[in-house]
């Protein structure tokens, strides 16, 4: 049986990244996780077989629940810790299905470094606006772009962590 697609998201990350989210920090972190998880919940409705799962950091009423619905999209909060950042390596690296079904969203490039060098792609956090959902197909547009690391770079990066994790 194929493995369904997975938008796995770094939570706080893109909060911070985008700007129509971030204005939403000023009516606290709950309020900003619920405006993210309804970006979402829209996002998935034009993407229907994709499985959207968001990781927030630990935040002590919810540590390390994996059952958290906020507008039909699974929310799961880490352990303290251990930070959200390695639990979606976690989550990446632990996968049963085939981890080219996984689609990582974040600008932590430990993240995304550590994710793409266990068999994920990895997106910026512009793939997930409503902008870039109205331009079908379209590349994103995103302020982090300018900051990517060219191919032959990845590819050493991704061939030392390999090595680092004996994959």
């Amino acid at each position: 049986m194929p493995s369904q697609p997975i938008l796995l998201i770094d939570g706080y990350n893109v909060i911070n990244r985008l700007p129509e989210l971030k204005a939403s920090l000023d009516g606290g972190l709950e309020n900003a996780r619920n405006t993210l998880a309804f970006l979402i919940s829209r996002w998935s409705q034009r993407y229907p077989t994709v499985e959207c799962v968001i990781i927030f950091d630990g935040d002590l009423r919810y540590q390390g629940s994996s059952n958290q619905r906020v507008a039909g999209i699974r929310c799961i909060f880490s352990h303290t810790t251990h930070g959200g950042d390695d639990a979606i390596i976690r989550f990446v690296r632990d996968y049963q299905g085939k981890k080219s079904d996984i689609t990582v969203v974040s600008d932590d490039n430990n993240v995304r470094n550590n994710c793409r060098a266990h068999g994920a792609s990895v997106k910026p956090s512009g793939y997930i606006t409503t902008a870039n959902m109205r331009r079908r197909g379209a590349r994103a547009k995103d302020p982090s772009d300018a900051k990517a690391i060219d191919r032959k770079t990845a590819a050493e990066i991704d061939k030392e962590l390999r090595k680092k994790f004996g994959l």
